[in-house]
């Protein structure tokens, strides 16, 4: 039943299945109807609105039925809104046009096998599409060579068989070389793996941004030359090719916006993981000014925006900027990644405002309901993470415990911190989280007396500081508020006098 609801889906709410000529249809209507208007169906519930049992034979013709008639809904032509993707929908039709053509090629007679070929040929070179535009020339050819002979259209369609056909060949490689490459990347290859397949890709395939001028084929050659940079962290690199890549689609009326969307993307990344508040800000707003609210990179902007602003000290800027963004675009429905970033900003936000560190405006109700033990309990899979969720949640919580005086429940997080850090957090990469980890630790040590945290903590954050967090390589959503910064507001909700910490039985044995 997901199949069909799926389909259904497609569709649209408002759309009325056509049932003509169709043997009692009033069994495909109603599971039609059915499918419309429940959000999670089930097999059971559907063959009841039937009067059926799920494993009927006679239910499963049904669906059967229902199925063939929504796959033939979802192909056919039909009026669509003027916002509907244009690219999308010409791409149907050439391809609607070439399957009538194929199944006239063998008339005699026809008078719409021509006008349709030279039609879906002009569409497809309009709109890019190579595979169409090779299947269009390569059956006008074969027209050209006998049936309706004549020569110089023949030339003229042989010639134009034989460039797309390289053009398709082309593609099709760079976009296989590409694949390897992110591959490599979603597997955890080797920095040298990575940045060697994404070099012997591109310099096979830089000739065909001269050669052929495609935004299709040049999108991708720019991208495998921006993974050479990403595998090693250069990110200035980055940025230099991704303005590349953007001014070369800016003069192309074929670039799509997924396009840019992606450069765009790797922009963002490059000036937050160089820490760059002056470039990054001044790009994210430039960038805000243009994009929709429903766009893959409206909330990228804001990722961008906040953590800069965050990095940078600039507590009041950071809350006044996430007090714009949209709030229908933060719902459930959001994809878990960003879902959870904005919340774990939410929560860095909420103790900067009980540190004294923002003025929230008085008619804003954001943090009057927030609680940090309910925003704990919403991850629901952060036991299992181990090197980047995990952190942040743990670090909120000691924060927390220190704010509301909860001196024992801060050494049971801290015990619990410690031994994550030794189990996930190895390497050099990860120095800066484990000297601050470390530096956390002292608190339940020195039983939360300011003058003894600082004397014993001293050469932690000095360590911590040698490693400059542009210099970390890790992913940027790692450190959200500076840890140099988070440390110092730490110290300042301490007193000079030491808490002694009340020990339950369970510990005492």
């Amino acid at each position: 039943m997901k199949q069909l609801s799926e389909l259904v889906g497609l569709l649209g709410a408002d759309h009325a299945l056509c049932t003509c000529n169709l043997a009692n249809p009033s069994a495909l209507t109603t599971l039609y109807a059915y499918l419309q208007h429940t959000e999670h169906p089930c097999a059971d519930s559907a063959a009841a609105q039937l009067d059926l049992e799920a494993g009927d034979p006679a239910f499963r013709k049904v669906k059967h039925r229902l199925k063939l008639q929504l796959f033939n809904a979802l192909t056919a032509i039909k009026p669509t809104e003027r916002t509907a993707d244009r690219r999308e929908r010409a791409h149907a039709y050439v391809w609607k046009l070439i399957a009538i053509a194929k199944q006239l090629r063998t008339s005699l007679a026809s008078s719409v096998l021509l006008p349709y070929l030279k039609e879906a040929f002009r569409i497809a070179e309009q709109f890019e599409l190579v595979d169409a535009a090779y299947q269009c020339a390569v059956m006008l050819r074969r027209q050209y060579a006998n049936r309706h002979f004549d020569p110089e259209k023949y030339a003229h369609y042989a010639a134009e068989a034989m460039r797309y056909q390289q053009i398709s060949r082309c593609y099709q490689d760079v976009v296989a070389r590409f694949n390897y490459v992110a591959y490599l990347r979603n597997t955890h290859s080797t920095a040298e793996e990575i940045q060697e397949a994404a070099r012997s890709a591109y310099l096979e395939h830089r000739h065909a941004i001269e050669a052929y001028d495609l935004a299709l084929i040049s999108y991708i050659v720019y991208l495998l030359e921006l993974n050479i940079h990403l595998a090693v962290h250069d990110y200035e690199a980055v940025i230099e090719v991704a303005n590349k890549g953007l001014r070369y689609l800016d003069g192309k009326a074929t670039a799509q916006p997924i396009m840019y969307q992606v450069f765009e993307a790797n922009l963002t990344v490059a000036y937050t993981q160089l820490n760059d508040y002056e470039r990054g800000t001044d790009f994210a707003r430039r960038l805000l000014e243009k994009t929709d609210p429903s766009a893959f990179n409206y909330l990228k902007v804001y990722e961008l925006l906040l953590l800069l602003a965050l990095r940078a000290g600039k507590f009041q800027e950071a809350y006044d900027s996430f007090l714009t963004i949209r709030p229908d675009t933060l719902t459930k429905n959001l994809l878990s990644y960003y879902n959870e970033t904005f919340r774990i900003i939410e929560a860095y936000l909420y103790l900067l405002v009980r540190m004294g560190q923002i003025r929230t405006h008085p008619d804003d109700r954001t943090f009057q309901r927030f609680r940090i033990n309910r925003f704990l309990n919403s991850f629901q899979f952060a036991s299992g993470e181990k090197n980047s969720r995990n952190v942040h949640l743990l670090i909120i919580e000691i924060i927390n415990h220190v704010l509301h005086r909860r001196h024992s429940k801060t050494v049971y997080s801290i015990e619990a911190i410690n031994k994550y850090a030794s189990r996930h957090l190895k390497g050099k990469s990860f120095e800066r989280i484990r000297y601050f980890l470390k530096a956390l630790a002292q608190l339940a040590t020195q039983q939360f007396h300011r003058a003894a945290v600082e004397r014993h903590t001293t050469r932690y954050i000095r360590m911590m500081r040698r490693k400059r967090i542009e210099d970390t390589n890790l992913d940027y959503y790692l450190e959200i508020v500076p840890y140099e910064m988070l440390w110092a507001l730490i110290l300042d909700e301490l007193g000079y006098k030491r808490i002694r910490i009340r020990q339950t039985g369970e510990d005492r044995k």
